[in-house]
């Protein structure tokens, strides 16, 4: 019967070291916002969806979208269908998205993404962003100011092949994270 009691309450203590464990790295995913400082790469890389630059081998039912919002969500969706979902943090430091989905929020096509069922990461490079300080949400961007950026999305096996997504702002949606206006002084 002792050897009871200390079994259960060592049990009792990994468990609930493990739960605080997985809340705290939830939460800094599901509570997390991007920096709003500006001119930080994270500013500029929420400031509206980015799309898979066409080519002729592209056919429209496979072009990539990203989405990375304002509020730590993002989406990830190939032609009209989603593929993925759920919630980022961003590492200004190692150029990457670190993303967060629920085992049921990602479809097969971007499992082979997928580490522990439920994390994966999403690094970028060749950030080119150059819109007016002027510009405003609705205006159309000219096609030679369209801001661009490569994704690498890094695949859990290393015998399969990263996606590599070449990508271009097509839509401008947050005026406020162009804005001067340093938005951390608000927080």
């Amino acid at each position: 019967m002792k050897a009871l009691k200390i079994f259960l309450r060592i049990f009792f203590t990994i468990f609930f070291i493990s739960l605080i464990f997985l809340i705290v790295i939830v939460c800094t995913y599901v509570l997390g916002s991007p920096d709003t400082t500006i001119g930080t790469d994270c500013r500029r890389l929420v400031s509206g969806p980015w799309t898979q630059v066409m080519n002729k081998d592209l056919d429209e039912e496979k072009v990539y979208k990203l989405l990375f919002d304002q509020g730590g969500n993002f989406q990830i969706v190939i032609g009209k269908k989603e593929i993925a979902k759920g919630w980022y943090k961003f590492d200004e430091k190692g150029h990457k998205f670190k993303l967060l989905m629920k085992p049921d929020d990602y479809s097969e096509e971007f499992a082979p993404f997928v580490k522990y069922k439920v994390l994966s990461e999403v690094a970028f490079s060749n950030l080119d962003y150059n819109l007016p300080k002027d510009f405003k949400s609705g205006d159309e961007i000219e096609k030679d100011m369209e801001p661009t950026c490569t994704f690498l999305i890094r695949p859990v096996d290393a015998s399969q092949d990263s996606l590599v997504l070449d990508c271009e702002m097509k839509e401008y949606t947050l005026d406020l994270y162009n804005s001067e206006r340093d938005l951390t002084k608000d927080a």
